[in-house]
């Protein structure tokens, strides 16, 4: 009964929201009418060609890059990573548009030797191509697959499988482009489906990169879905809750396509590439420092919005401000509800989740992770509007549409399946060696936890935590929604002043945004030292 009770927190947290949201969404199938209106929308056949063309896009660079970066770097990647992934997604849109508009940085740099005095007629951020945002999620995606791929490699098991073959293949003659491809990919890729299906369907229906960066005439379909879901109107709303199917099924169509043919052409890749000579030292250097200038270019935003923050006039092409203010940071001073918002959605539904997953951890079997283990990677795959909608309606038919409570449910669904995942494997992998000492010397099962097993965790759970943080402070379709506008949490504020012309404030908006995961995952690193470390 006692492990029931504390099983039971993780599934109201995690599976009966999830299993609700899309109980609640399943009827609009059965609306033909909205899937007519949906089609004959002047913006639909190029919203999906561009939806199609960006999430394809992205995914493909971002994979490449990984195995690039992952191949030539020194030392740990995934350690490495951390910082990059605690900056937002939206906060690296808005600082690509700071870097590449026509009075940007760049800019500004090709003016001085080409004597430009006016500023250049390009379409930099919002090209009709979508290239902007493609770069934005190719920038955003790269370190998380970087992280994957990086621990993945780590794992002991792995690890030790890997270097027997590859000093087989180098006996064969092969240099590591081959051993890369014909070795180490088949064998890792396999594994990293599931990342690899996240970041396509994150790039396939993002919102709010692609409100700030993205295409507008026309714009991605998931743009398109989202005006309507936000329109008074019901029939509008019914043509974007149409949308939200139909763009699922797209991505499960060709996740399915794509899958079947890796599998069938995945042999003849590997056949393609045979031994070949040591890679140029031109090449071996530029693929080298790849890791060091995708760094340098999170370096370079940040500085860029927080100069951009302070700055007053700022004529072009002068490379620094001509005067200083601070009035951006008082006017978000002045209104701190948003950032409120965000800090207690972000340390509630984090600490919650974590509690949640170690009850369920301490109290379930490994064989029972399994469904938790399918309803996150249900929630971190399917489309974020597709939960967002069920949501919205489970709200709506619950009646707390707009009020907190609604608001924190929204938040802590993606929060406990990122948790979960991140927290699962250290959990499980725990030496069974120590609690057996333990009850050899006849200490409690309390005394064991507090004393042994969750010092000696501290570090994953920690990291846990700052994830949870993280995602929670990057919500904004599913928080919107459930907001109903009678909370704003800070990227609303961001999206919302990424449409007008102070740029100063929308560097505020996304410094803030980045700030208060980068704080989190610092004091995780700080407070996950174990007691001996220097």
């Amino acid at each position: 009964m006692r492990a029931n009770m504390l099983r039971l927190p993780l599934m109201l947290l995690l599976v009966v929201p999830l299993v609700l949201s899309l109980a609640f969404i399943s009827p609009l199938v059965f609306d033909p009418g909205a899937f007519v209106e949906l089609f004959s929308h002047p913006q639909f056949w190029g919203g999906l060609r561009l939806s199609l063309f960006t999430g394809l896009s992205s995914t493909a660079l971002s994979l490449v890059f990984a195995v690039l970066i992952t191949a030539n770097s020194k030392g740990n990647p995934a350690a490495q990573s951390g910082a990059m992934l605690a900056v937002p997604h939206l906060a690296v849109a808005i600082g690509l548009v700071v870097l590449i508009v026509p009075t940007g940085v760049v800019a500004r740099l090709v003016a001085w030797p080409l004597q430009w005095s006016v500023p250049p007629q390009w379409v930099a951020a919002q090209d009709p191509f979508g290239l902007s945002l493609i770069a934005a999620l190719v920038l955003k995606e790269t370190p998380f697959l970087v992280f994957v791929l990086a621990s993945l490699l780590n794992r002991d098991d792995l690890r030790q499988q890997l270097a027997g073959h590859v000093r087989v293949a180098r006996s064969l003659g092969h240099d590591m482009r081959s051993i890369w491809m014909r070795v180490v990919l088949p064998q890792v890729l396999p594994r990293m489906i599931w990342p690899i299906v996240a970041v396509f369907s994150y790039g396939m229906t993002v919102v709010d990169m692609a409100l700030v960066i993205g295409p507008t005439q026309p714009p991605t379909l998931a743009v398109v879905i989202w005006r309507d879901l936000n329109d008074g109107e019901l029939a509008a709303n019914a043509r974007g809750a149409a949308g939200v199917l139909l763009l699922s099924t797209v991505i499960i169509a060709l996740l399915v396509v794509v899958g079947l043919l890796l599998r069938q052409g995945w042999p003849r890749m590997r056949g393609f590439y045979s031994s070949h000579p040591p890679a140029r030292p031109v090449r071996k250097v530029i693929l080298t420092q790849l890791w060091g200038a995708w760094r340098g270019i999170y370096g370079l935003i940040l500085i860029l919005l927080l100069l951009q923050s302070f700055a007053g006039i700022w004529p072009f092409p002068q490379l620094l401000p001509v005067s200083w203010s601070s009035a951006a940071w008082t006017l978000l001073l002045s209104d701190p509800m948003p950032v409120l918002h965000s800090l207690w959605l972000g340390l509630a539904s984090a600490s919650l989740a974590l509690v949640a997953s170690v009850a369920w951890m301490e109290s379930a079997r490994p064989s029972q992770d399994r469904v938790i283990l399918m309803a996150c990677t249900m929630v971190l795959c399917l489309p974020a509007l597709m939960i967002a909608l069920g949501q919205y309606r489970l709200f709506l038919a619950m009646g707390i549409t707009g009020t907190a409570l609604a608001l924190f449910l929204a938040h802590v669904l993606p929060v406990a399946a990122y948790v979960f995942v991140v927290v699962q494997g250290p959990y499980r992998g725990f030496d069974g060696r120590w609690q057996a000492v333990s009850s050899g010397l006849m200490q409690p099962r309390r005394i064991f936890l507090t004393q042994i097993k969750w010092p000696l965790l501290k570090a994953p759970l920690l990291s846990a935590w700052a994830v949870g943080f993280a995602v929670s402070i990057a919500q904004f379709v599913p928080a919107q929604l459930a907001a109903a506008g009678r909370y704003s949490t800070l990227p609303m504020e961001a999206v919302t002043l990424s449409s007008g012309g102070n740029r100063a404030l929308i560097a505020v908006s996304a410094l803030a945004l980045t700030v208060l995961p980068l704080l989190a995952f610092v004091l995780s690193g700080r407070l996950g030292k174990p007691r001996w470390a220097p």
